[in-house]
């Protein structure tokens, strides 16, 4: 999936959990002063994105992000690492 697509999926959740128009999150918005959203709807928002991505990480992860454009980067490189795991299996199990 490409940056552009992950982070156009992440405004829709964000969007959707937060009740903000997807259409005017900036991909550099501050989730927390921009976007005036707190702990708790950023845990809401990790486990929407965990769960869509299956990603497997944990809540706090999602609370250290700051941005959309971070969380994309998050969502790529954690689907990156995981299809590189999943390869190795399979070389491993050949």
């Amino acid at each position: 999936m490409e940056l552009e697509e992950v982070k156009a999926r992440i405004k829709e959740i964000i969007g959707n959990v937060a009740g903000i128009d997807p259409a005017s999150i900036q991909d550099g918005d501050d989730v927390r002063s921009d976007l005036n959203l707190d702990s708790l709807f950023l845990v809401e928002i990790g486990v929407e994105v965990d769960f869509i991505f299956r990603l497997n990480l944990s809540d706090e992860r999602y609370r250290e992000i700051n941005s959309v454009s971070e969380m994309a980067e998050l969502v790529i490189a954690r689907s990156n690492f995981l299809a590189d795991e999943r390869s190795k299996l399979l070389a491993d199990s050949a």
